[in-house]
């Protein structure tokens, strides 16, 4: 009897959770292999990632008795031709390192980048067979839009070391086809099935704004596997197939325990039995108010706020995009120049080992002038933690790529053609997430709160008012972070937003809005900062921070106002309670959080700055 192909599991369904609780995951599920994806992940490997860390990654799946079966890529072809290529060859030596036999590559999104893509893959090719790799180009948008185009693809490549994976949740996705056009003519080329389902719809459509459907546990949805799999092995296939996806349900429990069921189910297309479909509530479960759920169990939101060390906030029209682990500005509907210059921006911040989060304000009637585009970054300054500091621009539309370009080199003459259309003003900006596409909060709560914001104080001049594409932290909607300080606010009605924007009173009233400051990359970190704005009140948001630990569980804290040139020292307490379970969006995502308590000690007297 001819073996079963190998059966993998995805880290994606735990995506929130750390990776060995994601691997424990999939062997609870009773796979035995794992497949790393590219992105939508913490932990992943990439091209960037050292040898001695992508060895580091391997010793822990082994330890979870799992073996790596699959690794991804994503072509950067923002880069020259030999950094592409040398790219790809870093990856394809993690696979022989790890010994992985497939890198599934996810193609190439941009069409105007598509003759590149065929030189790369043509070039890497005999470099991947050199090293017992099998490159498989996954149907992801662009250049392998349709099973037709892919096929396309991997002909004109014509090489044995590349080939292709199925994948027909995607094709459905990008190519709104049926789910299984095309696979008899391309079955001879597929070397990986990317194991992801379709929810039912009335008819299929393309949905080239981003943004994937719900996901669903495979066998749930209009994906014949077994049918699938019959051809499959009418052409010989032997290759690995990954889940990629399963029904969110609520807990991490049950996300394994829809992991073992979507194995189960995959088990049975493969030996051409048809599995068993479950109730319709269960294939799509009603979503929850993931606010209501948080606001219920009395959850604090501090050490909530996500930390970067920049931030880069432009002006794009509505609608964004739904999120599915990609930018808001990876729609076709932003141009092409600026797509480009965007991704070389975060991958210039990446390279020096910053991280930055980019998002999209709507234009506003009052602040912004049509034909124009403001681009705003706000950067964290090295050493102690202290407010951002701002660069803001207000230029023509077609002029951004060369800014952002400007904004992210090394040159400090590439902003001088730049000079005239920057924006000195001190501005004080508030920006509310609305983004109903990643999260319904965000949309039935968001929303309505930043219009209510914007009528009472977005027109003062005291501060701006901003709708903005998705933040994290959904649960916690309204959410709003004040900038340039970075600091981040939850759960937010308007009967207590004027004491926020005109900061009086005493702001330990409010400390149960408080998700932290975002220039604070630990969650126990921001607990210990949240006990120093209560001691200051509004005299604290001036302040640099420095933290040192003592020992693990205690902090000699330095507290500078640059205004006054004093400083004071104290010294904490952080206890770390543990994970707490939470559900992190409406789409019933399961997550954790680490929670902390934090005591501060009484300060020593204030120094002064010498003249």
């Amino acid at each position: 009897m001819t073996p079963l192909p190998a059966i993998a599991c995805t880290v994606r369904p735990w995506a929130q959770f750390p990776l060995q609780r994601a691997l424990h995951g999939i062997r609870t599920a009773g796979f035995n292999a794992v497949a790393l994806p590219v992105h939508g992940v913490t932990e992943v490997i990439t091209p960037d990632t050292p040898a001695a860390g992508a060895e580091e990654i391997g010793a822990l799946i082994r330890n979870h008795g799992l073996r790596l079966l699959v690794l991804s890529h994503a072509a950067d072809l923002d880069r020259d031709d030999d950094q592409a290529l040398g790219a790809l060859r870093r990856q394809i030596d993690h696979c022989a390192r790890l010994e992985v036999p497939t890198l599934v590559d996810m193609g190439c999104p941009e069409l105007t980048h598509g003759d590149r893509y065929l030189r790369l893959m043509a070039a890497a090719a005999p470099y991947a067979a050199a090293h017992g790799v099998t490159i498989a180009v996954k149907p992801h948008g662009g250049l392998t839009r349709t099973a037709a185009d892919t096929l396309s693809v991997v002909e004109r490549v014509g090489h044995d070391a590349f080939r292709a994976c199925w994948d027909a949740g995607n094709l459905v996705h990008y190519g709104g086809e049926p789910p299984a056009r095309g696979l008899a003519e391309l079955a001879p080329y597929i070397a990986a099935v990317g194991v992801r389902d379709h929810p039912v719809r009335g008819r299929y459509r393309a949905t080239t704004t981003g943004g994937m459907p719900p996901a669903i546990t495979p066998g749930d949805g209009i994906v014949d596997f077994t049918e699938l799999y019959r051809t499959l092995r009418a052409h010989g296939f032997t290759g690995p197939s990954a889940v990629e996806s399963v029904t969110r349900l609520g807990t991490v429990e049950e996300l394994d325990s829809e992991a073992d069921r979507a194995r189960r189910n995959l088990l049975d297309a493969m030996a051409g039995r048809v599995p068993d479909r479950p109730e319709p509530a269960r294939t799509i479960p009603a979503r929850l108010s993931c606010s209501l759920v948080a606001r219920t169990a009395a959850e604090d939101p501090i050490g909530t706020a996500r930390p970067f060390d920049r931030f880069l906030m432009l002006e794009l029209p509505l609608p964004w995009p739904p999120g599915m682990g990609t930018p808001v500005w990876e729609t076709d509907r932003v141009p092409a120049p600026l797509r480009a210059a965007l991704r070389t921006a975060t991958r210039r911040t990446e390279e020096r080992g910053l991280t930055m989060k980019t998002f999209a304000a709507a234009p506003d009637p009052e602040y912004s002038t049509p034909g124009l585009i403001r681009i705003i970054r706000f950067d964290r300054a090295p050493g102690p933690a202290a407010p951002l500091t701002r660069t803001e621009h207000h230029l023509p539309t077609d002029r951004a790529p060369a800014l952002i370009s400007g904004l992210f080199t090394d040159d400090p003459a590439a902003l001088t053609p730049f000079a005239r259309f920057r924006d000195p003003t001190p501005h004080r900006d508030l920006v509310v997430c609305t983004h109903a596409s990643v999260d319904a909060c965000c949309g039935t709560l968001g929303y309505p709160f930043f219009q209510q914001l914007r009528r009472a104080h977005g027109s003062t001049g005291k501060v701006r008012v901003w709708r903005i594409s998705s933040f994290g932290g959904h649960r916690f909607a309204p959410t709003l972070v004040d900038f340039p300080e970075g600091r981040v606010w939850g759960n937010l009605t308007p009967d207590r937003m004027d004491q926020l924007v005109n900061r009086t009173g005493s702001p330990a009233d409010l400390m149960d809005l408080y998700r932290g400051w975002a220039c604070l990359p630990h969650p126990g970190e921001q607990v210990l900062e949240r006990e120093l704005f209560r001691t200051y009140g509004w005299d604290w948001p001036a302040h640099h921070l420095s933290l040192r630990p003592t020992t693990d569980t205690h902090y000699r804290l330095t507290a500078h106002d640059p205004r006054s040139g004093t400083t004071h020292r104290h010294t904490a307490e952080l206890q770390h309670l543990g994970p707490q379970p939470v559900l992190i969006g409406c789409d019933r995502t399961a997550g954790e959080v680490q929670r902390y308590n934090a005591s501060l000690h009484p300060r020593t007297a204030p120094a002064r700055a010498r003249p």
